[in-house]
Order: C-alpha cells, then sequence, then structure tokens
C-alpha cells in the first residue's frame, strides 16, 4: 500500500520538529502548550495529516515564530 504521507507534509513536519527541538520541547511538552493531542502532534511532525491553516497558526505562535518561516524551513 502506497503511504499516504506528501513530501510536502513530511517537509512541513521536519520543519516543525527542528524548531520545537531547538528550542528544547519534547513532543509532550509542546502538544500541551499549544492545547493538541501529543499522538495527533506527532503524526503531524511525521508529515501522516495534511494540516489545516488554524493548526498551523496555532504551532507557529506556539514555536514564536511565523507560518512564513515554518513553510520556508520546509523549502515549501
Amino acid at each position: 500500500m502506497p503511504s499516504k504521507k506528501s513530501a510536502a507534509n513530511q517537509a512541513l513536519g521536519g520543519a516543525m520538529r527542528t524548531v520545537r527541538k531547538g528550542q528544547g520541547y519534547t513532543q509532550e511538552s509542546f502538544a500541551l502548550k499549544t492545547g493538541i493531542d501529543r499522538s495527533y502532534y506527532g503524526a503531524i511532525e511525521r508529515g501522516e495529516f495534511n494540516v489545516t491553516v488554524d493548526k498551523i497558526m496555532a504551532i507557529a505562535v506556539g514555536l514564536d515564530v511565523s507560518a512564513t518561516e515554518l513553510f520556508k524551513r520546509a523549502g515549501l
């Protein structure tokens, strides 16, 4: 069965992971800060979901970066 992960979702999730780790957050602590379920947030970082604009904005605010910066880091 082919992967449901798109290259764009994987790149964006990877950028989120890099920024989160750079700021010293675990997935659990960051998910708690943003009010996103930890397992759902982990799946976002793995590129398993086509994330909504609202979730991207919540994550960007939690990371104190712009959504534009996340897309730029993802090469999108």
